[in-house]
């Protein structure tokens, strides 16, 4: 099945959707992030049920991993306004609150044409080297995405090959090719290995704590084909305390900015 097929949702009741937690985007103890934080972005889009209403923000807070089986998500509308909607959301697992998340989906305007962040000058995804293994472990989650490193030229062909700075380049896009839209950019925005993974060999598990995507376009106006690439570049800075964080940004070849993220994980 496609992504969007992956986060397909039945509407239960206003406000209220039944799923299923699929095995496809499992990593090391449950299901990635941006798989989940989709589901959410999903279950916002069919509650605003506009066309000219688009995700513009939305955090996740992970509170616990799912299992594999039935869910539901609850949508609330905190606010409405003249430009903005605030929205609540959770996933609920036998009876156990497992996601909490906040969103904000509004109306286009208009904006001036600086500042700009400008997609970096790397090799076309043709041009670069598919990665052949990301992680110490496969996982199903990667089994999902075509991806191929646009750092070092483009040669790199594993993660030993990556470092030896947390701050990486990825060309990435659905293996099932799938309709783009808002919940395909969150799933991006988590569905490579943490940048920190070539500093150390230490790191082998960094659970999220919360993920924020911002969505930096308007996408029933751009062109975004279902085989285009993203290109994706992951960075982080700091790490104390047994924190750190993890800032994105999603740009499509030409240069149009989709997609910026954070998020706070625990090093362990």
């Amino acid at each position: 099945m496609a992504f969007n097929d992956d986060i397909a949702l039945k509407k239960l009741d206003t406000g209220k959707y039944h799923l299923n937690i699929h095995d496809k985007y499992w990593i090391v103890a449950g299901p990635n992030g941006g798989y989940l934080a989709a589901l959410l972005a999903n279950a916002g889009d069919l509650h605003v049920n506009s066309p000219d209403r688009q995700l513009r923000s939305l955090t996740t807070h992970f509170l616990a991993p799912p299992k594999v089986g039935e869910a539901t998500i609850t949508v609330s509308t905190e606010r409405s306004g003249r430009l903005v909607d605030f929205l609540r959301l959770e996933l609920r697992q036998n009876s156990k609150t497992i996601l909490l998340g906040t969103g904000v989906w509004g109306l286009s305007g208009d904006s001036p044409d600086t500042p700009r962040l400008t997609m970096p000058d790397v090799p076309g995804p043709l041009e670069c080297s598919p990665i052949n293994r990301l992680t110490e472990q496969s996982t199903r989650l990667h089994e999902q995405w075509e991806i191929r490193s646009a750092h070092s030229n483009g040669t790199a062909k594993s993660i030993e090959e990556l470092g030896p700075e947390p701050d990486l380049l990825w060309w990435i896009r659905p293996v099932q090719l799938t309709t783009p839209n808002a919940p395909l950019v969150v799933a991006i925005s988590d569905a490579l290995p943490p940048p920190i993974f070539v500093t150390s060999a230490g790191f082998r598990f960094v659970p999220t704590i919360d993920l924020t995507v911002h969505l930096r376009a308007d996408l029933k106006t751009m062109e975004w084909r279902t085989d285009s690439w993203v290109l994706a570049r992951f960075v982080t800075r700091h790490i104390a305390n047994g924190f750190l964080e993890e800032d994105g940004q999603m740009w499509l070849s030409d240069g149009t900015l989709i997609g910026m993220s954070r998020q706070l994980s625990i090093a362990k």
